[in-house]
């Protein structure tokens, strides 16, 4: 990707587009620049190339889009609200090349790596649908049916809401049709329409699902605790303690390569008095993974440190991505079987902000090698309250020479 001050190359506004019989008559000899093609049902919002400056965006109020912003510090004042009930990125999967957010109370975001002569860069695509997830929040982003998918609960902590449990509680994103509903065979036996909301999925070291449900209508209230191997497959009861132990993370040493020994570096304490636990984001995986240390996974600390990561490991170079939430933390690359491992930083982020969640592209280099282009997630946080929130892309940054 060109290092260029030209960060936002185009916008697509289809419903504020200029009256056609006003516009000029265009050349027959003029050709009509290439642009990101149709997905998910619908054009990309916009063509993002990163310079040597960030790209700063903020999620915005009910119904818009993200809005390109100078820095975190001048986005608009959101009041704080609770984390459930909050415009936020809820989570990160990815679909090959392509990076996915789940937007709370919004929909999908995609970005996906385009192309097109001199204007390649990230294509970003919103698939919303604020007329259902609005009132609902996003209790997991996983892979189903090899595709992105995001389960809404009621949220009944935070706010008292006559509202039934969603239905459809499953969507997914298909890249040729947007946004549809999923039938996940592990949740049929516990219908919307009989009372039953799923408030929490979870894939545990094991690579077991368990899965939490609350009855909040009829004779027989209460909560339930169920498991499935695959989701395509009926569920079955479990326990509240098999639920909590699906929150025990994994052994870094057993992180595929260069994941590894990004984690190691990030991960492995020396003094610290805490314990640091990443969640790890992967095209490869169909949940997001929590890893800490090998020689404390037994003995978690109540002070735990919180890291995000991202694994790419098909299409060539493997390369893996962890950050603490201030965005410091280590890139590694794997190339003909050696790991060129390297410190990383995001942009800085103001007092009170900071990353919930981290992403990244591969792409060619001007040299000739290999730029990462890292996508971070951030918020402003006060304790469980969030204000602002968004999203940076980062100036490109040479991880592999040629």
């Amino acid at each position: 990707m060109k290092h260029t001050p030209l960060a936002l190359l185009f916008l697509f506004s289809f419903l504020g587009c200029s009256n056609p019989r006003k516009s000029p008559p265009v050349p027959a000899e003029t050709e009509t620049p290439p642009s990101p093609p149709l997905e998910y049902g619908r054009y990309p919002l916009a063509l993002l190339q990163s310079g040597e400056a960030p790209l700063w965006f903020e999620l915005g109020g009910q119904g818009q889009g993200p809005a390109l912003i100078p820095s975190p510090e001048e986005a608009p004042l959101h009041p704080f609200i609770p984390w459930s009930l909050a415009r936020r990125v809820a989570g990160i999967t990815g679909r090959e090349d392509r990076v996915i957010l789940g937007i709370n109370r919004e929909g999908f975001l995609a970005f996906v790596p385009w192309a097109g002569g001199e204007h390649e860069g990230i294509a970003l695509y919103r698939i919303d649908n604020n007329a259902h997830w609005k009132d609902y929040s996003v209790g997991a982003l996983f892979i189903f049916d090899s595709k992105a998918a995001a389960m809404l609960y009621r949220d009944d902590y935070f706010i008292d809401t006559a509202l039934p449990p969603p239905s459809p509680r499953v969507w997914g994103l298909d890249p040729a049709a947007g946004m549809r509903e999923l039938i996940v065979e592990a949740f049929e036996g516990l219908p919307p329409e009989e009372g039953w909301d799923l408030e929490a999925l979870r894939q545990g070291p094991d690579n077991r699902w368990r899965f939490r449900a609350i009855r909040k209508t009829g004779p027989l209230r209460g909560i339930g605790y169920f498991s499935a191997g695959d989701l395509s497959q009926p569920g079955e009861p479990s326990t509240e303690g098999a639920m909590q132990n699906a929150l025990r993370p994994r052994p870094h040493d057993q992180a595929p390569e260069p994941l590894r020994q990004v984690l190691e570096a990030a991960l492995v304490p020396g003094d610290s008095p805490s314990t640091a636990i990443a969640t790890v984001a992967s095209p490869e995986f169909e949940s997001p993974r929590r890893y800490a240390a090998s020689r404390t996974v037994d003995a978690i600390r109540e002070d735990i440190r919180l890291y995000n990561g991202y694994y790419l490991g098909s299409g060539g170079n493997a390369a893996a991505l962890v950050v603490g939430p201030e965005g410091r933390g280590f890139a590694g690359v794997l190339r003909d079987g050696v790991c060129a491992l390297r410190e990383f930083a995001l942009p800085d982020l103001p007092k009170g902000f900071v990353y919930t969640g981290a992403a990244f592209f591969l792409l060619p280099a001007p040299s000739g090698g290999i730029s990462l282009t890292a996508l971070g997630v951030w918020e402003e946080q006060d304790n469980w309250n969030v204000g602002a929130a968004g999203f940076v892309l980062s100036p490109d940054c040479v991880i592999l020479e040629p």
